[in-house]
């Protein structure tokens, strides 16, 4: 008996480093490969890119500021979500916003607690190309 093997799209990091092949024994590592049964599942997932906006608390304003766009990667035709700071976000929070943090949905205490809002990525996108743009049109006019 032969086991079947493939990458996988770790979470939100993009497709692992496990060549798709067939050995006499199981993946050992459930974070990097999967078994799979069927002749035509040891091929590489299909992966997009998707991008979520970062962001840093700002220490003054108690509040947090969009930052870089951090690139997530999802299963190709899955919705790709991004998390936001909730309004009970603070400083202690920070760690849930930064680079490939942000990547993926809030946990469900995250957002029963409201330190966590979960949106669609084609909005966390916009929102990182209008900010800047916003603040220099409030520059430019004000």
């Amino acid at each position: 008996f032969h086991h079947l093997s493939s990458g996988i799209n770790a979470e939100y990091g993009g497709l692992s480093s496990q060549e798709p092949g067939c050995s006499a024994t199981a993946c050992a590592d459930a974070t990097t490969c999967a078994n799979c049964t069927t002749a035509d599942c040891n091929t590489k997932p299909a992966v997009a890119k998707f991008n979520c906006s970062t962001y840093a608390f700002n220490e003054t304003s108690k509040d947090f500021d969009a930052g870089d766009v951090a690139t997530c990667w999802k299963a190709e035709g899955d919705h790709g979500a991004c998390k936001t700071p909730g309004d009970e976000a603070g400083a202690d929070h920070a760690a849930l916003f930064v680079d490939t943090a942000t990547c993926g949905g809030c946990t469900d205490a995250d957002v029963t607690a409201k330190t966590c809002v979960t949106v669609s990525s084609a909005r966390a996108a916009g929102v990182a190309l209008v900010l800047p743009l916003l603040a220099f049109l409030l520059h430019a006019f004000f």
